[in-house]
């Protein structure tokens, strides 16, 4: 079974950026879709768009571990401010990823947020991204990003877990999922995300194509910039 690092982004703007910014790919069939084969210091990568939701890269992932030997799991794409220090198009470097919309406090044994059998956070591969350096011009966090099955934005940020989870600097719908296939197979992983929106300001829809581009870029970008 071949060895190579997976590189998963949920959406093909995110996609589409990493390989606006390669210099050589290949692209193959994947599974039942499209995948992009590159090297880069001697490591094979293999980009693949995901699945939206944690299910679906859930489902996904556990799929590709099957048929390829992954030594380690890149997780790019753009996610939602909740921070009030951020600002669009910084990036966030998780140090840990996790759930806001799991819930099973009544039995009195888990932390909100913790899926029964898993731990409450699910930690990423700190000593790779700590043995890297990153350029200076990017504004870069580390820091807890949260996953749930909702668009979390100011209308119903509230009424949402995330309001109650201080630590939380973005939240976004891939990442806890995961997390969790690469603590069940023992898989290291990385998790990059740019800031497209703030959830505590109203969406700009006027800009709000161009925050998707323009944030999917530094996310690449940035996922580059560790992988030199």
């Amino acid at each position: 079974m071949e060895e190579l690092n997976l590189i998963v982004a949920a959406m093909d703007i995110e996609v589409q950026a990493l390989l606006d910014n390669l210099k050589e790919y290949q692209e193959i069939d994947v599974d039942d879709s499209k995948g992009y084969r590159f090297i880069l210091k001697n490591e094979k990568y293999l980009l693949v768009k995901g699945k939206i939701g944690k299910v679906n890269t859930a489902f996904y992932l556990g799929r590709l571990a099957l048929n390829y030997k992954i030594k380690r799991v890149f997780n790019i794409g753009t996610s939602g401010g909740v921070d009030r220090s951020l600002k669009i198009n910084d990036v966030i470097i998780a140090t840990k990823v996790g759930y806001h919309d799991v819930d099973v406090t009544f039995f009195g044994n888990y932390e909100l947020g913790q899926m029964p059998g898993s731990p409450r956070y699910f930690e990423c591969d700190n000593d790779f991204i700590n043995s890297k350096k990153i350029d200076e011009k990017y504004s870069i966090k580390r820091g807890i990003i949260l996953s749930g099955d909702s668009f979390i934005h100011k209308g119903n940020y509230k009424s949402t877990n995330v309001y109650q989870m201080p630590d939380c600097l973005s939240c976004e719908m891939e990442a806890a999922a995961v997390g969790q296939v690469c603590y069940l197979l023992n898989i290291p992983f990385v998790v990059i995300r740019s800031i497209s929106d703030l959830i505590f300001e109203k969406i700009d829809e006027e800009n709000n194509d161009n925050n998707f581009a323009s944030s999917s870029t530094n996310s690449a970008l940035v996922l580059l910039e560790l992988l030199k």
